[in-house]
């Protein structure tokens, strides 16, 4: 009779199993498969972030894997392996405490040098626009200082365009449109001392065009590029707005939209280039 009471009672009140949906990557769980698609959509996951050397989670940054590590609130079996094994500058996890002490012998991370630090002079781009010539492909890398009441605008206050062989085409200062509320110095190392004698903007803008396109008309760039040069950089979109400058789409080469260097969750993806290039190079010890 007590068997056929708890019978009913576990029928009445049955057991539920949540089943977790977890990241592969960063191990976040959500209870709903659709908020995993989600999280994986926004979060571009790449090989390329910190890992932990004990557990292989991903992260954002290093300060977030130091976290992770030694932080406030740490994982308690990636703290302890690490307080052992680990290297407090570069964050390795190695093999054995002894070979901690024989790595941070050659571990020395220097400081970056501070850039800005030395003021380019502004150079000519007349001298790669001869007949044409020069090179087909021009890399282009804006540095941005904050304006507006936060500082959180950016403004260009220095550009520089270099040829395929890291040669400098043109180089200046500019003198941005709104007025400058935060020089960022600790990540730009700009002064206002650079930029007192910077180029305008559109004077900047107008000569940069002139080295991309070259000596041919817009209508031909437009169509089928002509002589018009290849523009490449990282997120173009953002330095082009900057610039307040507009170039045909299809001359342009932006990193960050290139496959192989995006940030992707997508394993199977760099499984699968992994495994293409292993191939290649064993086809090539052959």
């Amino acid at each position: 009779m007590d068997f056929e009471v708890e019978a009913e009672s576990e029928a009445d009140f049955p057991k539920t199993r949540s089943t977790r949906h977890k990241c592969s990557a960063c191990y976040k769980q959500y209870k709903k498969k659709e908020h995993l698609v989600e999280h994986m959509k926004v979060s571009y996951h790449s090989v390329h972030e910190p890992r932990c050397g004990v557990c292989q989670k991903h992260c954002r940054s290093f300060e977030s894997l130091r976290e992770h590590l030694t932080g406030p609130l740490p994982n308690a079996i990636c703290s302890k392996i690490f307080s052992e094994q680990g290297c407090d500058l570069c964050l390795k996890v190695l093999d054995s405490p002894s070979s901690v002490c024989e790595h941070k012998k050659r571990c020395c991370l220097s400081a970056p040098a501070p850039m800005g630090t030395v003021k380019m002079v502004y150079s000519d781009p007349t001298v790669v626009n001869q007949n044409g010539g020069g090179p087909e492909a021009v890399a282009i890398d804006c540095e941005m200082v904050g304006g507006g009441s936060d500082g959180s605008l950016d403004l260009c206050a220095r550009v520089c365009l270099i040829d395929e062989d890291e040669n400098v085409i043109f180089h200046t200062y500019v003198l941005p449109q709104l007025p400058i509320t935060n020089y960022r110095f600790e990540i730009t190392g700009l002064t206002e001392e650079h930029l007192r004698d910077a180029l305008p903007l559109k004077l900047v803008e107008e000569k940069i065009l002139q080295i991309l396109y070259n000596g041919e008309s817009i209508g031909r760039a437009r169509l089928d590029g002509g002589r018009a040069r290849l523009l490449v950089g990282h997120s173009l979109e953002h330095d082009l707005d900057c610039l307040i400058m507009t170039y045909p789409n299809h001359l342009l080469r932006d990193t960050a939209k290139y496959r192989p260097l995006m940030k992707t969750n997508l394993l199977k993806e760099w499984k699968h280039l992994m495994i293409t290039n292993i191939r290649d190079l064993k086809k090539g010890q052959r």
